[in-house]
């Protein structure tokens, strides 16, 4: 193996290593804001449920 096929497989190691930690965090992302909009769901029911005792 000659020094450029050395480099070039390298990079092509650390591209798909960055392509993985990418997804992986996208996937962590869109699991926390699915999370984030059912807490904000959950919110806006109990004070529609509050307002519908008091009034």
């Amino acid at each position: 193996m000659d020094s450029e096929k050395v480099f070039w497989f390298c990079i092509g190691g650390m591209m798909s290593v960055l392509a993985v930690l990418i997804l992986q965090q996208s996937k962590q992302l869109e699991s926390r804001n699915a999370y984030q909009q059912g807490v904000i769901e959950s919110q806006r029911q109990w004070l529609e449920y509050e307002k519908g005792e008091r009034w």
